[in-house]
């Protein structure tokens, strides 16, 4: 049965190969790609926020028109400028934005007496990854103004202790502010920008790879589903009369399937040794254990239905659903709150999360 099989494995291997060449080059391609697509020209979040800013201190927008043409804050927050509050919670409520931010009158002037009036910041439902995005960012505004307001305040309370006039005091304290405002502007010239892969970006080519992967693995049921002859009665009442078990033929198709697999899988990891990927040549021990499970898999979908056609269009259809909701086809953080929540019931998730561990680990 050992040199059946092989035969058999020998006779299957140019389609296999002719399968795994195509959709592995897209794969691949995403995994190169997919980085920028998902990242640059603000495609990766470019996330709306409605914004009021009163009119009464020209601080107000000078401030907010500095911080909001940041480079880190440009390329993530695209803000609206609206008329009134109303309209900031309207647009909000109606999912026009991802949020609202609604300076209050004497803000400006507040700051700097220490009255520190509040911002408000409008979220219509659940956190979202967006959400976040906006908390983060007003996390570290609030640090900053909250260094910029300490300085201001200790000149005040250094000059009354001085006994300096009011015009005195007045006149510090402006120039303090300049130099608070100049200084901040100048940080933003002493570094250097080299352009490399962030840590974020270099972690989603890990996790594009290998869900790619995954994924092509999984779909091979459409070339696996010719070999698997457990839908085939002929077939089946053939290896009765030899006297040969169901199971062990299922069991014997399945290794079968796993060494084709592994073989295609050892050239794409020696291919990828010529790319900026990084995959590790353990992975071709370490991925050993996930193959033979997607082997099984693909070999038990392809017992299940009795039309080869059948067998790949259906497990077509469920993983590409599976493999969505599991974060492979979009990084999950990217998902509603309750799909994120779900995921952990998927084992898709799970399965790309051990083959991005074994081939980068």
């Amino acid at each position: 049965m050992v040199k059946v099989a092989l035969k058999r494995i020998i006779k299957f291997m140019p389609y296999v190969a002719a399968y795994f060449i195509a959709l592995g080059l897209a794969a691949l391609a995403f995994a190169f790609f997919g980085e920028n697509v998902l990242f640059k020209d603000g495609a990766y979040s470019m996330v709306k926020v409605a914004c009021y800013i009163p009119q009464d201190n020209a601080l107000n927008a000078t401030g907010f028109s500095l911080i909001a043409n940041m480079n880190s804050i440009e390329n993530t927050i695209s803000f609206v400028d609206y008329d009134s509050p109303e309209e900031v919670r309207e647009a909000v409520d109606e999912e026009e934005v991802v949020a609202g931010l609604i300076i209050p009158e004497g803000f400006a002037s507040g700051i700097f007496s220490g009255s520190n009036p509040e911002l408000e910041v409008v979220f219509k439902s659940a956190e979202t990854f967006d959400e976040q995005v906006v908390k983060d960012i007003m996390l570290v505004l609030a640090n900053d103004l909250g260094v910029g307001q300490a300085c201001t305040q200790a000149v005040y309370s250094y000059c009354d202790q001085a006994g300096l006039s009011y015009d005195d005091t007045t006149d510090i304290a402006d120039r303090v502010r300049t130099e608070e405002l100049g200084y901040a502007l100048d940080r933003l010239n002493i570094f250097r920008y080299d352009t490399v892969d962030s840590i974020s970006a270099y972690t989603l080519t890990q996790k594009i790879a290998g869900a790619a992967l995954v994924y092509v693995f999984l779909l091979s049921v459409f070339v696996f589903a010719y070999f698997c002859k457990g839908s085939n009665p002929a077939f089946i009442a053939r290896a009765k009369l030899s006297g040969i078990h169901p199971a062990v033929f299922f069991i014997t198709e399945t290794l079968s399937v796993t060494v084709m697999m592994y073989i295609a899988f050892a050239v794409i990891v020696i291919g990828l040794q010529f790319t900026k990927i990084g995959i590790s040549l353990m992975a071709l021990v370490r991925m050993l254990p996930i193959i033979a499970i997607i082997a099984f898999i693909v070999t038990g979908v392809s017992y299940l239905f009795r039309s080869p056609v059948s067998a790949a269009y259906i497990s077509f259809a469920a993983f590409t659903v599976l493999m969505y909701l599991a974060g492979g086809l979009l990084p999950i953080e990217f998902l509603p709150r309750f799909l994120q929540e779900g995921a952990v019931y998927n084992p898709l998730k799970y399965l790309i999360d051990f083959a991005v561990e074994a081939m980068f680990a």
